[in-house]
């Protein structure tokens, strides 16, 4: 299950002091779906910094763990319970 957050407690990252090396954040747009990217200035950009619509149009979001922190997670759960 996805933990969804209303789009109002998005806090957009200072793009000038982190740069574009954030990983990218999945958005739902109620009328199109979800949208792997980010939003800056007001609009959301894909995955690959495209483009996609103005920030407006968003309702909810949810942050993405990479497979690599789950890996650890479960390996170190099965060590524990052996």
């Amino acid at each position: 299950m996805i933990p969804w957050k209303p789009v109002t407690d998005y806090v957009e990252p200072d793009w000038q002091s982190v740069g574009t090396d954030l990983p990218p954040i999945l958005f739902w747009r109620p009328k199109k779906g979800a949208t792997l990217g980010y939003v800056r200035d007001g609009e959301l950009f894909d995955s690959k910094w495209l483009y996609v619509c103005d920030a407006n149009k968003i309702s909810h979001f949810t942050e993405v763990i990479g497979p690599e922190d789950s890996a650890i997670g479960v390996t170190a759960e099965r060590a524990a319970s052996a």
